[in-house]
């Protein structure tokens, strides 16, 4: 593929979006590939997150407040096949204008601080709930509070992008003193702070859990201990799933807040067109893959999956597969000895 540049969002100076999309006429078979990716992909996260708010709306033992915050997240997501990718793609082709490039970038702004705060109060519910509740099973936080939170959450991250507004300059195009301070808050408050956060909070429960276990095979029934156990195991396996979708966070939007400190400090030099292709896919892999993760592996949202009945009759599909292909084996392996 011939050189072309696709930097679709690294800069969070939205004056200057629209010279950061140049695309060559050159290369019209590569970009018509990324547009067709990014498409599929935006279907995708569409789908899968529809599918988490649809679960979550249907299923009455899904209404928990961890739940809660997992489908605000869903919705989150969705809004980035449904509203980013149409917009990257509108603002990188040539009849893509200054106005779409602002919005493009105001919104990619948008859903990266909405996906970092709703992990961090996924990951404080879960802190609170077990190092302060000893292994409590339900929320320490009722779901009105969790709901009022939601909205909190959503204002601010609101508010954190449209600020942008304020201060744009659609004449000199030039990052001003304002955006280059509002890259460091927005790197330092908005992303490093609570990905700090997030990590002492996962340690902390990790241990925790493990001193409870410790604590109770030593002081109460056999019967007990078992049960509690597979509590703790439950418990466990709920957060490295949430750590993997912190992990998502990490590899898919931080790059994008340091690149665009970079740029409005003018010290990042050209990145190469297939480097920007693959970070803008990495950026938005994260709002399919993170449904995906608790969709398949968590243990009440794969038993809300396993009753639809499309699900299911793909599982027994496979599984009836699997047996014929075991049955077979052994049948070639007993004609062989048998020979």
């Amino acid at each position: 593929m011939e050189h072309f540049e696709v930097a679709a969002s690294n800069n969070s100076n939205v004056n200057s979006s629209r010279d950061d999309i140049d695309i060559s006429t050159k290369t019209d078979a590569g970009v018509i590939v990324i547009y067709v990716t990014l498409s599929i992909l935006g279907l995708f996260i569409i789908g899968i997150n529809g599918l988490v708010i649809y679960l979550v709306v249907t299923r009455d033992y899904l209404k928990t407040v961890t739940n809660f915050c997992l489908a605000s997240l869903a919705i989150s997501d969705m809004l980035s096949g449904l509203y980013a990718v149409p917009l990257i793609i509108a603002c990188s082709s040539r009849a893509g204008t200054i106005h779409i490039c602002v919005a493009m970038d105001l919104g990619q702004r948008f859903l990266s601080i909405s996906t970092v705060l709703h992990l961090l109060l996924i990951t404080m519910e879960r802190y609170f709930t077990i190092v302060f509740s000893v292994m409590r099973t339900s929320s320490v936080i009722s779901k009105r509070t969790c709901l009022a939170v939601l909205m909190l959450v959503w204002t601010i991250s609101l508010f954190a992008s449209l600020i942008q507004l304020s201060f744009i300059n659609e004449k000199t195009q030039e990052p001003s003193v304002n955006d280059i301070i509002y890259d460091f808050v927005c790197l330092g408050l908005l992303v490093v702070l609570p990905l700090v956060t997030m990590a002492v909070a996962y340690t902390h429960i990790f241990y925790t859990l493990k001193k409870h276990c410790k604590r109770i095979k030593r002081d109460v029934s056999h019967l007990s201990s078992e049960c509690i156990e597979r509590n703790g195991k439950k418990e466990r396996k709920a957060l490295v799933i949430y750590g993997a979708m912190i992990c998502l966070f990490i590899v898919g939007w931080f790059n994008y807040f340091f690149n665009t400190l970079q740029e409005d400090l003018g010290n990042r030099s050209g990145i190469p067109s297939w480097a920007d292709a693959i970070l803008i896919l990495l950026r938005f892999s994260t709002g399919f893959l993170n449904p995906l993760l608790y969709t398949f592996l968590k243990q009440d949202f794969r038993r809300a999956r396993k009753s639809l009945h499309f699900f299911a009759w793909i599982e027994r599909t496979s599984l009836r597969t699997r047996s014929s292909s075991a049955s077979s084996t052994r049948r070639t392996y007993l004609s062989s000895v048998s020979s």
